[in-house]
């Protein structure tokens, strides 16, 4: 297939209108120098990508979602094309649990947990994306969410629960964790300097370490770093193989 039809058949799966595609231009802008037969490889993999999540072919709302994904994916150029297919898979999952996480405020952190363990122990691309969309599928047919949805801002995990101390302790947990060095090999030390840090805050805020309150709020916390920590595991890991992941401690 030649570009054109490419960019058309893409246009039409995801129903964009002719004024909001803009994927061509931006496939010119940060692929450049690729020869146009890397740039016809890159496009193909975006089109099979699409196709994957045939099951919301006619629900708008997701299919902006997915394209904003792979237009965000095109700014982060991989140092080789053949890397972009797992650039763009690792992208999307992540931003679609994400959006699931924000939308179920974390009510449902169990079922989202479940579902990413299930998936790391028999991840594969296909059977992946076949679990999260019936994972969001039910997101977005809600329609009282599809009408906020503009109004929600992504986040990297939304944490913001409750009120008073209860939320600003955790957002300063999660401006302390993205500036940490976290990864799965030193999980052990992640904790230890986490706990460490929320007794500061709850020192800083003079609240009592003991209160239940307070229990309760640090287990809501350390939640936070595992959760980070299993996203982890699933984007460090996916590929077009079986694999073993390294355990959540």
């Amino acid at each position: 297939m030649d570009f054109s039809s490419l960019y058309s058949e893409i246009k039409q799966l995801l129903s964009i209108s002719d004024e909001n595609f803009d994927l061509e231009r931006n496939i010119n802008q940060y692929y450049n120098s690729e020869p146009d037969e890397n740039k016809l490889e890159i496009i193909s993999e975006i089109l099979s990508f699409i196709n994957k999540f045939s099951m919301f072919k006619d629900n708008k709302p997701f299919n902006n979602s997915l394209y904003n994904c792979i237009n965000n994916t095109l700014e982060i150029k991989p140092d080789s094309i053949f890397e972009f297919e797992e650039l763009l898979v690792k992208n999307s999952i992540m931003h679609f649990v994400q959006e699931y996480i924000n939308y179920s405020k974390l009510n449902y952190k169990d079922k989202v947990l479940e579902f990413l363990v299930d998936s790391l122990e028999k991840l594969q691309i296909e059977p992946l994306i076949i679990n999260l969309g019936f994972l969001i599928k039910p997101m977005y047919q809600d329609q009282d969410y599809l009408n906020n949805l503009d109004d929600l801002k992504e986040v990297e995990v939304a944490y913001y629960i409750g009120n008073g101390i209860d939320v600003h302790i955790k957002n300063e947990i999660d401006a302390w964790l993205k500036n940490q060095d976290i990864s799965l090999d030193n999980q052990d030390e992640s904790y230890k300097n986490l706990k460490q840090e929320f007794r500061n805050l709850i020192t800083k805020h003079n609240l009592s370490i003991d209160s239940e309150k307070s229990k309760k709020l640090e287990l809501e916390v350390m939640e936070m770093l595992t959760m980070k920590l299993t996203m982890l595991s699933l984007m460090d890991h996916i590929s077009d193989d079986s694999f073993e992941p390294i355990p959540i401690k």
